[in-house]
């Protein structure tokens, strides 16, 4: 909850030697001013009663007007517990001073980062960040105002991303940011919701993101590349081992990904079966040991007593360092899978996403239906899983036309 007090601003003097009076707003460690229009002279402020003193003119009226001063910021305040918002002084200062907003859209952009680091939510973080730049790179050295983004500005930016090589699911990747950052900024009172430029029920001509597909690449190992690597000689290649090991253990594991292999923790390990919570989805899974799993996993035993895999150690303790820590692990990860594919001739791009896809395929080939392969994959919706699978019913379809 943030802090308030109504104080003699004695930073700033005026030409007749009088100080400002200020209400002060204190929210993680940072302070925001808030002129009342207000002045007096040290001499006529009650600093222990944060109020005029008896000697100054018509203090009893001023006095008043700080008491209402301060029960309107109170009102305001107890409004974002109310309505369960997050505080931000953009908003505050919007229903405090009552003027438009001038805050830039890049501002707004800072604010919520901010926030985000403060709740160590690091995967948002990134995300705005990255959208935020984007926004600052389009614009130029132009400062872009919540006015500014309307229909024609969304197009011209698509069109942009579209020129620096994204293709559709990464426009809307964009899009979507942008539309959540509108979205608050309208519950945080900044603007008003007949500015939305996004597409509602109300407003069929706004911006839509139905025209932006994401087209699905899936990159499954046929079986004879996967029994490749199954029977890759590790001796032959030791500093390619913990990357295949990798690999067979997410391929085992149901198609974990990387992310959740590198938190995995010994005491993930109980009564014969891997359990874990998955970071993307927060879905819990539990899978039994098969022999091949703990192959791999009593080859990790010792190295370290509580992360599995040499990923993690007890030096990365917040989100941040846990997340950079696994984004440099995962670069190496995916430079030794393209060094173990070149040794073993597979043409597939392998990376770690591909032991996800193939898990999913074999399932398909061994004739497991797609629902149960939905379920073991912890997808929200078997449209996804199908996606998954395009690529094998495109070969069953070959074999079929060789028939001919």
């Amino acid at each position: 909850m943030p802090n308030l007090k109504v104080l003699l601003y004695k930073s700033k003097t005026y030409k007749n030697g009088t100080h400002p009076v200020m209400l002060r707003i204190t929210h993680n460690r940072k302070a925001k001013y808030f002129s009342l229009n207000m002045q007096c002279e040290e001499t006529d402020w009650d600093f222990n009663r944060c109020c005029f003193t008896r000697k100054f003119r018509d203090y009893q009226q001023k006095n008043r007007m700080l008491h209402f001063f301060e029960e309107k910021a109170y009102r305001i305040l107890d409004e974002f517990i109310k309505e369960d918002k997050a505080f931000s002084f953009l908003a505050f200062e919007q229903q405090f001073v009552k003027k438009p907003c001038s805050t830039t859209v890049l501002e707004f952009f800072d604010e919520l980062l901010e926030d985000f680091l403060t709740k160590e939510r690091i995967g948002n973080y990134e995300v705005y960040k990255q959208v935020k730049n984007a926004l600052a790179r389009f614009a130029e050295k132009k400062i872009l105002v919540f006015g500014d983004i309307d229909y024609r500005f969304l197009k011209k930016f698509e069109t942009h991303l579209f020129q620096r090589g994204c293709k559709g699911g990464g426009v809307h990747f964009y899009m979507r940011t942008i539309r959540a950052v509108m979205n608050e900024a309208i519950r945080q009172g900044l603007i008003n919701r007949d500015a939305y430029p996004f597409s509602t029920q109300f407003n069929k001509a706004g911006y839509s993101l139905a025209h932006l597909k994401s087209t699905a690449q899936p990159r499954p190992l046929s079986a004879s590349d996967m029994e490749k690597i199954k029977t890759l000689d590790l001796n032959a290649h030791p500093h390619l081992a913990k990357a295949a090991r990798y690999f067979l253990f997410s391929y085992y594991a149901r198609g974990i990904n990387f992310v959740d292999m590198a938190k995995l923790q010994w005491s993930n390990i109980y009564n014969g079966r891997v359990e874990y919570t998955r970071t993307k989805t927060a879905k819990k899974y539990t899978i039994k040991l098969s022999e091949p799993l703990n192959e791999i996993l009593e080859h990790f035993k010792g190295t370290h007593e509580r992360y599995i895999f040499p990923i993690l150690n007890d030096f990365h303790k917040n989100q941040i360092q846990i997340k950079n820590r696994v984004r440099k692990c995962l670069k190496q990860y995916n430079g030794d899978l393209k060094e173990i594919a070149k040794v073993l001739k597979i043409d597939v791009k392998l990376t770690s996403y591909v032991a996800r896809h193939t898990y999913a395929t074999t399932l398909k080939r061994e004739g497991v239906d797609v629902s149960v392969i939905s379920e073991a994959l912890g997808h929200s919706d078997i449209g996804t899983t199908k996606a998954y699978l395009e690529h094998f019913s495109s070969e069953v379809l070959d074999k079929a036309d060789a028939l001919l």
